[in-house]
């Protein structure tokens, strides 16, 4: 039983040596990547009412002026233009129906082209709905790769500090995640003197101005572990 014993202990004490052997065998070090990107995909969300024409004009009147004058801009309303809902609301006079849309358009020229000829049709309301990055997965990929490209850097430097190599790399922790890119509009949107956004002071909405768009950064950390060679 004493020889059992004072196996098991030496057994401990060697693990015990073993893992702080390979904790100073490491270097563990972080890698950072960023990217400044701007929006090249908007959604304009276009609402049509009878109320506008006080039921004098059809919704599907105005849906055809809407297409009729956008292909004439040059827009493909077949695969950008989509109806989001259709409904009907009853007030004393009876019915009014409402329909809402999303048109989709591609840099920041074609929206302003876009809400210039949606403002000629004197809608009941057109927006800015959202704003997108078309190739942000791939950009969010390579930023995974420069990241870990700099953890490797970073450690070769730490053991050239101390004239050492690094070995193969033991672990990677990438806890990023993937959500929702925002983007600020530098001025509001304007469309021959009327703006998409409430606070912009009338004075500043008389003209269709360029639209710009601020940089939003997007960056990638991960942590690695290497080898710490003699």
């Amino acid at each position: 039983m004493r020889r059992f014993i004072l196996c098991a202990l030496a057994l401990v004490v060697a693990w015990g040596a073993s893992a702080q052997e390979s904790v100073r065998d490491e270097v563990v070090v972080n890698g950072y990547a960023e990217r400044k990107v701007t929006p090249d995909k908007f959604t304009i969300a276009i609402t049509i009412s009878e109320t506008d024409s006080k039921g004098r004009i059809s919704l599907d009147e105005q849906e055809r002026s809407i297409i009729k004058s956008l292909k004439s801009a040059g827009f493909d309303t077949d695969e950008a233009l989509r109806l989001k809902n259709n409904y009907s609301s009853y007030k004393r006079r009876g019915a009014l129906a409402t329909r809402h849309y999303e048109f989709v358009v591609h840099g920041a020229e074609e929206l302003s082209n876009a809400f210039a000829v949606l403002e000629e049709l004197n809608l009941h309301s057109v927006s800015l709905n959202s704003t997108t990055c078309t190739n942000l997965n791939a950009i969010r990929e390579e930023l995974r790769r420069e990241a870990m490209r700099d953890a490797k850097h970073n450690a070769e430097v730490l053991a050239g500090a101390i004239e050492q190599e690094i070995g193969p790399c033991t672990y990677i922790l990438d806890n990023n995640s993937n959500g929702d890119v925002y983007f600020n509009v530098n001025s509001g949107v304007r469309i021959r003197g009327i703006s998409s956004f409430d606070d912009v002071p009338e004075a500043y909405a008389k003209e269709a101005e360029p639209m710009e768009f601020a940089e939003t950064t997007i960056s990638h950390t991960i942590q690695a572990k290497f080898q710490l060679l003699p």
